[in-house]
C-alpha cells in the first residue's frame, strides 16, 4: 500500500487564524501562538521515539505527526510580510516537524542513555 499524495501548498489566502493552526516562522508570534504550543506538546510526546529511530523511520514519524494534526483539522500556515497567510503543504510541514523533533535531541539521547544504564 503506497502513501497518499502529500497535500500541496495552498494558493488561497487563509483568514481567521485559530488554535488549530501552526504558524511557520521565528519569533514570539509563532512561538507563543496557542496552536504552536499545542503542536510542540504533540511533538514532544514523540521525541524519544524519534531519537531511537533510524533515518527512514524518522521521516515516517514526521509524516505521522502531520497526518494526525491534519486529521483533526489543523493547518500549517506561512504569513507573508503583508499579513496574508497561506497553507504551506505537507512537505514543508514535515520539515518543520523534523526540525522541532531535533530541538533538544542531545538532551533526549542523554536521558535515554542514563535510563538504559540505570536498568542495566
Amino acid at each position: 500500500m503506497s502513501d497518499p499524495q502529500p497535500m500541496p501548498p495552498g494558493t488561497d489566502v487563509v483568514f481567521g487564524i485559530t488554535c488549530r493552526d501552526v504558524l511557520m516562522g521565528r519569533g514570539s508570534r509563532s512561538k507563543n501562538h496557542c496552536g504552536n504550543v499545542t503542536y510542540r506538546k504533540l511533538v514532544d510526546l514523540n521525541k524519544e521515539l524519534y531519537a531511537k529511530a533510524s533515518k527512514f523511520d524518522k521521516l515516517k514519524i514526521c509524516k505521522a505527526i502531520v497526518a494526525a494534526a491534519r486529521h483533526f483539522g489543523w493547518r500549517f500556515l506561512h504569513t507573508e510580510v503583508g499579513g496574508k497567510s497561506f497553507e504551506v503543504g505537507d512537505e514543508r510541514a514535515w520539515l518543520k516537524t523534523s526540525q522541532t523533533l531535533r530541538e533538544g535531541i542531545i538532551n533526549t539521547k542523554a536521558k535515554l542513555q542514563a535510563e538504559q544504564e540505570t536498568y542495566s
